[in-house]
């Protein structure tokens, strides 16, 4: 990576974030970063953690022509924070302005935007906790067409394709991570658990593992550092000669996956470490007592293929699930 490259990276605070930053800064010392953040008390951790190539900026609510000032500084910004579609859309405004004379057709990759898989999700089918039968796997790269054309309602969705399609207007080749469940404990100042110790804490409270009906419902699966190094590898790639082997926008939709996981597996896995004997069967409204978000996170899933990182050559190191829900005592489930 050149030796003056600039990232700018929204989130250096969050689960996901905070292990990009970890990856980032050591993979590539020699690359200055920015990192955006809301808490002034952040300032201090992610100084000690990283007192050389590293500066923070303090801005609880950036204002569009903050971010799009921001990102003008910039080869290349990260956001693995920021879901709002008016600031993404400042941060690409801020590249088209900076890069205008440099990238032309075809579009080089100038930000790596954190997504997720569940656009893949019909809200209007029933959710049952079982794997459809006619569910298969998604390839972002046979599917992407089909990936970034999902209905507006969808979660993800209408984010993703206003992304794009500011991209493809401003000239700008953004590149969407979409990973699946994370395990393991992340590597950043602030935050280290991810939403999987929502569903721990939940069985915790029950004192009974649960599964909405019979929890073959699959989602795919990658460790949070596994999701950190691929972000650091499609960055490096962005930042040299390997940058017009990186596709963007409509060609620029990444899985990051490393295995497939039941809801059932994730369950008794849990009752085992916890001792809480059979898994227990419940309905779609008992997941929602228990979370407003438990039909989605536990009566659905799908199934991804990170065909697109496996082309470019990078594949994912920690294929162990239960060692990642297990690792460091973690209150993951």
């Amino acid at each position: 990576m050149p030796v003056q490259a600039s990232v700018l990276l929204i989130g250096a605070c969050g689960f996901v974030g905070g292990t990009v930053l970890s990856r980032l800064s050591h993979t590539h010392p020699s690359v200055h970063i920015t990192c955006l953040v809301r808490r002034a008390e952040a300032v201090k951790e992610l100084t000690l953690r990283y007192p050389g190539n590293v500066t923070t900026i303090v801005n609880n609510d950036p204002s569009l022509r903050f971010l799009e000032a921001l990102a003008e500084t910039a080869d290349l910004v990260i956001n693995a924070g920021c879901n709002d579609i008016p600031g993404i859309c400042a941060l690409l405004d801020g590249l088209a302005a900076s890069h205008a004379s440099s990238n032309g057709p075809p579009l080089l990759p100038q930000l790596i935007s954190l997504t997720g898989p569940r656009s893949l999700i019909d809200l209007s089918q029933p959710m049952t906790g079982s794997q459809r039968p006619d569910s298969r796997p998604w390839s972002d790269v046979d599917d992407t067409a089909a990936i970034l054309s999902m209905p507006h309602e969808r979660i993800h969705a209408g984010a993703d394709q206003a992304i794009v399609a500011h991209s493809l207007s401003r000239g700008v080749g953004t590149v969407l991570v979409s990973p699946g469940q994370l395990w393991g404990q992340g590597e950043g100042p602030c935050r280290i658990e991810s939403n999987s110790a929502m569903y721990y804490a939940a069985i915790k409270a029950r004192g009974r593992a649960f599964v909405v009906g019979d929890g073959s419902a699959t989602w795919s699966w990658t460790s949070v550092r596994d999701l950190g190094d691929a972000v650091v590898f499609l960055a490096g790639m962005a930042l040299v000669d390997g940058k017009r082997q990186v596709g963007v926008n409509r060609e620029g939709y990444y899985f990051v996956r490393t295995g497939d996981l039941s809801m059932m597996e994730r369950a008794r896995a849990a009752s085992e470490r916890l001792d809480l004997g059979e898994v227990e069967a419940i309905s779609v409204e008992e997941a929602k007592r228990i979370h407003p978000f438990g039909h989605v996170m536990w009566a659905c899933g799908e199934r991804t293929r990170a065909d697109r990182l496996a082309q470019l050559g990078w594949t994912p190191k920690q294929a162990q699930w239960r060692l990642l829900m297990e690792e460091k005592g973690g209150a993951r489930a």
